[in-house]
């Protein structure tokens, strides 16, 4: 069992690697900077204190617009230029106390990660009641589904898992998470050559989140939190044995005795 989990381990620590390096690519930078933006333009009116951003690498933070103020950077594998507040964890084992994150952001982890499901079960865990979470991931249904299927080098990211939102909703929905939004973005195509990516960039104009065909999908989600009802207190009954009447003592009454003067004979 041990060995299975540490060669599951091993196979996402590649897949995030080559995650990260496509993300320094041409078609990766121009995806990146549309999710930053798009993703300011959701966290920037949430309130809380803890914030936790699981990323494919801490070179990629996707949440410093939000008002927040303690900000944890979650990453898989350690490296040396990591600042101070960043957690080395698996997305299945993250190390965080129950219910301790105000907003919780998943950029492509459910992408990279050998059990998406338990690593929403997770990430459930350490989201607050009325507490938030964020989910990026690739559409299946898209121009870059279609790539993926079609692509025959299985290279970042079409070696990624490409998880419908559609099933990423029912997940939250077992969970109890109230779907707030899900929006559909990037609608230019999955092609390398920066000068092709910016002559569509009019694309841009169009995409309102509505169209189901986008490049990834952006799902917020709030956790629901059951209201505890609280039941009447058991009092302990005292064992009281009752008199009976007739046993009962009578509250003592007062007489005025008739006051008599005797006369002594002398």
């Amino acid at each position: 069992m041990g060995l299975m989990r540490n060669k599951i381990d091993h196979d996402d620590l590649n897949l995030q690697r080559s995650f990260e390096t496509w993300f320094q690519s041409p078609l990766g930078r121009v995806l990146l900077s549309d999710q930053r933006e798009k993703i300011d333009g959701v966290i920037g009116r949430m309130f809380g204190y803890h914030q936790l951003e699981m990323l494919v690498s801490h070179r990629f933070p996707m949440g410093n617009s939000s008002s927040l103020g303690h900000k944890i950077m979650m990453v898989p594998e350690w490296q040396a230029d990591m600042p101070d507040n960043t957690l080395v964890a698996q997305p299945h084992e993250l190390g965080l106390c129950h219910d301790s994150v105000d907003l919780a952001i998943l950029h492509h982890t459910l992408d990279y990660t050998a059990s998406p499901h338990q690593a929403l079960r997770e990430v459930s865990r350490v989201v607050k009641g009325s507490g938030h979470l964020l989910i990026i991931g690739f559409n299946p249904m898209s121009m870059w589904g279609v790539r993926k299927l079609l692509s025959r080098k299985k290279t970042a990211p079409w070696n990624g898992r490409f998880i419908s939102g559609q099933r990423v909703e029912d997940w939250l929905n077992l969970l109890d998470f109230e779907i707030s939004s899900a929006h559909y973005h990037f609608l230019r195509p999955p092609v390398e050559n920066y000068g092709v990516l910016e002559r569509f960039s009019f694309v841009d104009t169009l995409d309102k989140g509505k169209f189901p065909v986008g490049a990834y999908y952006m799902i917020l989600a709030k956790k629901q939190v059951g209201c505890s009802i609280s039941t009447r207190p058991t009092w302990k009954k005292a064992n009281v044995i009752g008199l009976p009447i007739a046993n009962r003592m009578k509250p003592m009454q007062t007489t005025k005795q008739p006051f008599t003067v005797t006369k002594v004979k002398e």
